[in-house]
């Protein structure tokens, strides 16, 4: 056997201790991000057993595979990233992993020839080196095309912002002047009996105008600081189409459009807020007068399909380019209207927004230029005839390893019309789902035998039969910690401490999704 074989065979059979304790130091070290602690061992140790194989197969012939290393040493920047590791946090990991990798070769020091320890221990860092340049060439690139991005959606925004804020002034001063002429018709008595009508209805009308203008910029401010809040109840879903098609029922008068609403022969319920419903529609209403022209056409149509709702607004109006179809529901998104004004930039974007609290869909189709546009609320309904609750009762997960916390939530989440089944563990949680089916599954993340991403397909795989609806619970709120939950199959996402009231909605939605079935 060459010297260093045996080096190699050391590597090779240290690898897997290595490994563990190189996790065990991670986890220790405070300076290191917080999040560290909920990875799984195989999260933490990412690309490191790959580099290790590497390591060895380059002790072995003597040479890099460069190609390799580059590759998993600028996929682990990249997840490191993701996961809110800062540059010195990343350098740090792989300060950590040299010394291990110092360490385990020095064992070999008092029976390995100084040449042999020079060769292997130059293979060995140079190896590591690389990838760590790899990684952090990574992160400052993704980091770099980022910054950049938001550089330019920060120009864009606030050209955007100024542009609003021109056509805001002229939005204004055109009622603000069509009201102090009616005014000055109603001060004088010259005027026929008509002409003062007509004055009083353009105050009226001007003045509904500017008030909607203003509620649309609080919602604008309530939405984006997350304190619209919906008041849901069950409604027929032809009523507040009906109340957005009176209050523009003059509008669409005055135009001479060619106005159709195509209802729904019976009720479709829908749980939603009926104000919001409203505005929704009003807000699609108002854009299809907007750029619709003097005799034109606008249809409404609502139609259930299954367990979907969808309510449709088709207008014969100047139509789009493809490129905008996504745009118009950008805030501050303006288009000429048929008269050659813009729009404000809100009305669209409030209506997605507003969608979107509704678990909705909001689409805009057009064929064209001058070929009308189409523009489709998509939202869920409740069934025809629903089951009495009382018939049987549904089951409900929680998997929390506190024991207060698990109580609690099984305390306040408990009716007579629910079994609470709560599990300390992810083990306990699969042999309770063995056995019996849940409408609803609410998941700690952070457990002591596994994750909850590790739980959740594992536990899925015993309810294929019902899927359950999955709610994540953890003490990580950010965007991003949303977005990985959801990657990662989750149908939920609630930062602890939970709101009852929102998990509760969670298990009512699931037993009317149950009743449908």
């Amino acid at each position: 056997m060459r010297r260093i074989d045996r080096i190699v065979e050391h590597f090779r059979a240290r690898k897997d201790a290595l490994l563990t304790e190189w996790c065990e130091r991670v986890r220790s070290d405070d300076n290191l991000p917080g999040r560290r602690l909920f990875f799984t061992d195989q999260e933490l140790k990412d690309h490191l057993p790959a580099l290790l194989d590497t390591m060895v197969d380059a002790l072995e012939g003597g040479k890099i595979d460069d190609s390799e290393v580059s590759e998993r040493g600028a996929e682990h920047g990249h997840a490191r990233r993701l996961n809110g590791y800062t540059i010195e946090q990343l350098i740090r990991e792989f300060a950590i992993f040299r010394k291990l990798v110092r360490d385990v070769l020095e064992e070999l020091a008092s029976t390995e020839s100084p040449q042999d320890m020079y060769v292997a221990r130059e293979l060995l860092l140079d190896t590591t080196d690389r990838s760590e340049l790899a990684s952090i060439r990574q992160y400052i690139e993704e980091t770099s095309r980022e910054r950049d991005a938001a550089r330019e959606a920060l120009r864009e925004s606030s050209d955007q912002k100024d542009r609003f804020i021109a056509v805001l002034s002229h939005e204004l001063r055109n009622p603000l002047a069509a009201i102090r002429t009616a005014i000055q018709i109603l001060k004088e008595g010259t005027f026929s009996e008509t002409q003062r009508r007509r004055a009083f209805e353009t105050i009226d009308r001007q003045s509904r105008y500017q008030v909607r203008l203003i509620d649309d910029l609080l919602d604008v401010n309530r939405i984006s600081r997350g304190r619209i809040e919906l008041r849901k109840e069950k409604i027929d879903l032809r009523d507040p189409i009906k109340d957005a098609i009176d209050t523009y029922q003059p509008a669409i008068q005055a135009k001479a459009i060619s106005f159709q609403f195509v209802g729904a022969d019976r009720a479709i319920l829908a749980d939603a807020d009926p104000v919001r419903i409203e505005q929704i529609v009003s807000n699609l209403l108002n854009n299809a007068l907007k750029f619709t022209s003097a005799e034109g056409s606008i249809e409404i149509t609502l139609r259930r399909e299954g367990t979907r709702a969808t309510i449709a607004v088709r207008d014969s109006g100047t139509g789009m380019e493809a490129s905008m179809l996504d745009r118009i529901f950008e805030l501050f998104t303006q288009a000429h209207t048929v008269s050659g004004e813009s729009g404000n930039g809100i009305g669209l974007w409030l209506a997605k927004n507003l969608a979107e609290m509704h678990e909705g869909t909001l689409t805009a189709k057009s064929e064209g230029p001058g070929r009308g546009t189409l523009l489709v609320l998509d939202i869920s309904c409740l069934p025809d005839e629903l089951t009495a609750v009382g018939e049987h009762k549904r089951r409900v997960l929680v998997v929390e390893d506190d024991p207060e916390q698990r109580e609690l939530l099984a305390i306040a989440l408990s009716s007579p019309e629910l079994e609470i089944v709560a599990a300390r563990n992810g083990s306990e949680a699969l042999l309770l789902a063995a056995e019996r089916s849940f409408g609803v599954c609410f998941i700690d993340l952070s457990l002591p035998d596994m994750s909850g991403y590790e739980l959740l397909p594992r536990l899925l795989r015993t309810q294929q039969s019902n899927r359950p609806v999955t709610v994540a619970l953890t003490g990580f709120g950010r965007p991003e910690d949303e977005t990985r939950t959801r990657a990662m199959g989750f149908d939920h996402h609630v930062t602890k401490p939970a709101d009852i009231e929102i998990l509760r909605s969670f298990i009512e939605t699931a037993n009317d999704r149950n009743r449908s079935e």
